[in-house]
């Protein structure tokens, strides 16, 4: 049996792979449809969720956002983020 997952959580798993290898934490969850990216504080995330429009990374509400086409860009502005958060 082949699974096809879909556009947006291909796009989440990639970001997860691509967060990793720069050393920031995540992780994908049943419950949430969404990346879970770990902080420094234990039991605290940031969420990414995909956009209604499927175009785009978006974490910390709308203001934060990043197009799914630049996965590494992506994970580099979430680490930014989550460094100018104090979070990491």
């Amino acid at each position: 049996m082949a699974w096809d997952i879909g556009p947006e959580l291909r796009a989440l798993v990639a970001l997860c792979k691509e967060l990793q290898a720069i050393g920031v934490g995540s992780e994908m969850r049943d419950s949430y449809p969404g990346l879970a990216v770990r902080t420094s504080t234990p039991g605290a995330y940031v969420y990414v969720l995909i956009s209604p429009d499927g175009e785009r990374y978006v974490w910390d509400s709308e203001p934060h956002h990043h197009p799914i086409s630049d996965v590494p860009g992506a994970a580099e502005q979430i680490k930014a983020y989550l460094r100018a958060e104090g979070c990491l």
